[in-house]
């Protein structure tokens, strides 16, 4: 075969990688070139060949025309792209900090390989993972579209009303920011299992001074992870239920927590001998209060008119069931 005619059709089957009928569309092509050839030129030789390709088009704009009703991941499985990632994704990332604590690597399928890494590979490592996940995910989604056959995947099977869920106030949690927040959490639990503090006089974590004592580092801190632990709790039960007691609880426990902290008092926590930053920490403690006690009472409100919007239809339906 002519040696520009097998390069072009090469070329165009780097883009068809992903279609299985990809020979019977590069031997389509083959047979319109050469058709093409010898209904302009009477012949098929090289020059003519060089002709008809020069003007067939560029190979992407070729393969584009067969893949166009392709799906490599079909759209009823799209959604599960991202569900799936998530949670490997979570089981993924707490390996890695198993790994850190306990200062191992580890073999795990289908990770294969998690080494034991130091914070600043961290950095780089943990968004790679996330990609591998991805990519791992959306391999088996391409292969279960391919197998053209009614494949049903598992999930939660929830029962949801979808019309009243988008009434809610906040509305069903996703995945994305799950993942953002999840990833952040995790950070902090390092940095407090690492340094046995969240609260630094410096960036430099090389040389890392704790602007608390070591007493009120661990007490404080701990208070705050209960406190975003609670929240990050409260937006993954939003995956599963949608239930305004989701904010409710979340926001009485976190105000019971806060309560703690302010009654227990620990003096001098602060390692500033001339700065007195007490009266600040107050001032965040209270403006963080007050915050959640409006989520709070914002709960209660909501519930209590659904109560009464309900005790008020079933009214209406005894009225009307008498007449």
């Amino acid at each position: 075969m002519h040696e520009k005619l097998n390069k072009y059709l090469e070329e165009i089957s780097h883009y068809l990688a992903a279609v299985s009928e990809k020979e019977e569309i590069l031997n389509e092509i083959k047979s319109h070139i050469l058709e093409k050839a010898e209904q302009e030129f009477g012949q098929t030789n090289k020059g003519a060949l060089d002709k008809v390709i020069d003007n067939y088009g560029s190979p992407r704009k070729v393969a584009e025309k067969y893949i166009e009703d392709f799906e490599i991941i079909a759209p009823r499985f799209k959604g599960y792209l991202l569900r799936y990632t998530g949670a490997l994704f979570a089981l993924h990332f707490s390996l890695i900090l198993l790994s850190f604590v306990f200062k191992t690597s580890m073999l795990v399928f289908p990770f294969f390989y998690i080494p034991y890494i130091n914070s600043l590979q961290g950095l780089f490592y943990v968004p790679m993972s996330f990609v591998f996940d991805l990519g791992l995910v959306g391999i088996f989604l391409y292969f279960v579209t391919q197998s053209q056959k009614d494949i049903r995947l598992p999930w939660f099977k929830l029962k949801i009303n979808w019309q009243k869920t988008a009434q809610k106030r906040q509305g069903r949690s996703r995945v994305i920011p799950f993942i953002l927040m999840f990833m952040g959490y995790a950070a902090l639990v390092w940095i407090y299992l690492r340094f046995n503090t969240l609260f630094f006089k410096t960036i430099d974590f090389q040389n890392a001074q704790s602007l608390l004592t070591p007493a009120a580092s661990q007490w404080y801190s701990s208070a705050l992870l209960a406190l975003l632990g609670i929240g990050l709790a409260a937006y993954a039960v939003k995956f599963f239920n949608t239930s305004e007691w989701a904010n409710l609880l979340k926001s009485g426990f976190q105000l019971l927590i806060l309560g703690i902290v302010i009654n227990k008092r620990i003096e001098a926590p602060f390692q500033f001998p001339y700065l007195n930053l007490q009266v600040m920490a107050n001032i965040l403690i209270t403006v963080i209060l007050i915050l959640i006690a409006i989520d709070f009472l914002k709960s209660v409100i909501i519930m209590g008119r659904k109560s009464l919007a309900k005790i008020a239809y079933q009214k209406n339906n005894l009225i009307e069931g008498k007449k």
